[in-house]
């Protein structure tokens, strides 16, 4: 946990972290001197001496007013410093977020991020006046009021000594002894948070397959789970409660022991024993404040666990400053890479890998048909060659170049994607075809939405370019979100263009037109689309079947339909599908 918040405080911020040490430390030693003033003040008022009461008075008025001034100074700092922590994590978690390896985003770890977005607010600009000021004074104040205590009676002293660690060693046991049960806990509510969702969105898939009731039923289990986890969160307290009871227990009879021996033995008046009850009183309340403050460092250490979750997770590509980022593109600036896989294994998880040992090569300027059945590794070529993902071993090379060496925004510079599902961010038409180049001026904008048949949606909309899509396309027919996410992939100036599919919504006239248009485009192209129907490969140079994760053939279409071996049979199916009709017989 410390840890982490050391890792979001923003550089140039040591200023305020020097600042906030000293005052904090400064605001316990005023606290403990005023509370131990109580007892010549008391000592004096019980014996009669008026001087030496109004003496301690003052000094207590005093340390009391600096107190507050140096709060409010303390308060002043950890805002700051809050704020400046709040910025960061923003910042640091979005940055980070952008560069995770896509493998990272299981449920859990998906969960992880939304919350530690969630938590880059008022929790964390909170954090340093509302818990670690608490936490600083309730772990400090106890040993600096036993320091104190020297001057009084030396014996006292030890005993307050020795009773922090007790007492912290009590508090410890009782978080360790509900750590496991907050962590079950955590898991329940995120796997009741993921259903949720997972339930809400999936509303008309469940509804018209009336599946909504047995998938409810998902949602009622996992809030089961949950209820059980907090009752064993709730039952685990208790007994770190009791431990944490009797240990401040034992340290109250301690302290008033040594009080009571040293007055019978005369050290001590009986008004500095009575005075020293209540310094015993305002020894032992930081222990409770940071029992109370248990459940919120709790909370904070879960918090802070998913944004360092995040933070630490896996990235793609180097840092920026990698020297191979300006020789690639000043080998080729615009002309289209040849793209060569050597021994390239990948898997998305431990299991059994979904590409091994891939050897393959694609010419520069060259178009490739990638055929194959659902999961054998088609979409998975495309995505480590846009560096959605990174190999397990081998190396992908653009020109010869290991493209793992790239920076991002230059390894991503090199690829336009059109995926088979298209998310369309929350905008207009036109914001989302300009994601591809933001800055693209209207005439390319027009040549694109042309090109992708978009100018036959926009014609028919009052708002035009300007008409908002809805959340990730929701007000737009399937069809629709794919032709413009194409034009977003042709306006985007990229020397490899790869589609995955990206016509399967469309019907045949657009279809043709639209791969006419990628097969053109104005713009040198290195092009790879995994085809299911023979519009997507009719212009292709070469076409690759997988097979299991492995080339089972390549070459031209005309070759491979001679051979007649698995791409044949997939253009006879083909034929098959095109000739089938509806008849009345």
């Amino acid at each position: 946990m410390i840890r982490t918040v050391l890792a979001l405080i923003p550089p140039g911020y040591s200023g305020f972290v020097r600042r906030f040490t000293i005052l904090t430390v400064v605001s316990v030693i005023i606290r403990a001197a005023s509370v131990v003033f109580l007892v010549p003040l008391l000592s004096g008022l019980f014996d009669g001496d008026h001087d030496k009461a109004l003496l301690w008075l003052g000094a207590l008025t005093v340390s009391t007013a600096v107190g507050w001034i140096v709060d409010r100074m303390i308060s002043t700092s950890g805002f700051g410093l809050g704020f400046g922590i709040v910025d960061n994590a923003q910042r640091d978690v979005a940055e980070r977020l952008s560069r995770v390896r896509l493998t990272w985003f299981n449920a859990a770890n998906t969960a992880d991020a939304r919350q530690a977005i969630a938590a880059t607010g008022p929790d964390l600009a909170g954090l340093v006046v509302y818990l670690v000021v608490p936490v600083a004074g309730a772990v400090l104040l106890p040993a600096v009021i036993g320091i104190v205590l020297f001057p009084v009676a030396w014996q006292l002293a030890l005993v307050a000594l020795a009773g922090v660690p007790l007492l912290l060693g009590a508090q410890w046991a009782t978080t360790a002894i509900t750590k496991k049960a907050d962590a079950v806990a955590d898991e329940a509510n995120a796997e009741l948070n993921g259903r949720v969702i997972e339930f809400a969105r999936t509303q008309e898939a469940l509804r018209v397959s009336r599946r909504a009731e047995p998938e409810r039923s998902l949602v009622g289990d996992a809030l089961d789970r949950q209820h059980g986890a907090l009752t064993k969160l709730l039952m685990y307290q208790i007994p770190g409660q009791v431990l944490f009871s009797l240990a401040s227990q034992v340290a109250l009879f301690a302290l008033a022991g040594t009080a009571a021996w040293l007055t019978v033995r005369g050290d001590l008046s009986p008004a500095e024993s009575v005075a020293l009850i209540v310094v015993a009183v305002r020894y032992l309340e930081p222990f409770t404040v940071l029992a109370e403050l248990g459940a919120g460092l709790e909370t904070t250490r879960l918090t802070l666990r998913r944004i360092g979750s995040v933070l630490d997770a896996e990235t793609d590509g180097p840092q920026e400053g990698s020297a191979l980022t300006s020789n690639l593109v000043a080998s080729n600036p615009v002309g289209a890479p040849r793209i060569e896989f050597e021994n390239v294994t990948f898997g998305y998880g431990r299991d059994h890998p979904i590409l091994e040992n891939l050897n393959l090569t694609i010419e520069a300027g060259s178009a490739t048909a990638i055929v194959g059945a659902s999961g054998s590794g088609k979409s998975t070529i495309l995505g480590l060659i846009a560096g959605l993902h990174e190999p397990r071993a081998g190396r992908i090379l653009f020109d010869g170049v290991d493209v793992a060496k790239l920076e991002l925004p230059a390894r991503r510079a090199l690829s336009s994607v059109v995926f088979q599902e298209p998310y369309l961010i929350q905008g207009t038409i036109e914001e989302n075809v300009l994601a591809g180049d933001p800055s693209a001026g209207p005439d390319r904008v027009a040549a694109a939405t042309r090109l992708a048949r978009v100018d036959e949606i926009v014609s028919r909309l009052p708002d035009g370019l300007r008409a908002p899509v809805g959340e990730g396309g929701s007000v737009l027919s399937g069809g629709e979100r794919q032709r413009i996410s194409i034009a977003r992939a042709l306006l985007k100036p990229a020397p490899v263009l790869l589609i995955d599919e990206a016509t399967s919504a469309l019907d045949n006239e657009n279809e043709r037109a639209v791969v006419d248009a990628l097969s053109t485009g104005g713009i040198p192209r290195t092009r790879i689309i995994v085809a299911h129907r023979k519009a997507g490969i009719r212009r292709a140079d070469q076409v690759i079947v997988i097979d299991d994760g492995r080339i089972a053939e390549q070459g031209a279409p005309a070759e491979l339909l001679a051979a007649g071996g698995l791409f044949a049979r997939f253009w006879e199916h083909q034929e098959a599908g095109a000739g089938w009709k509806l008849t009345d017989r």
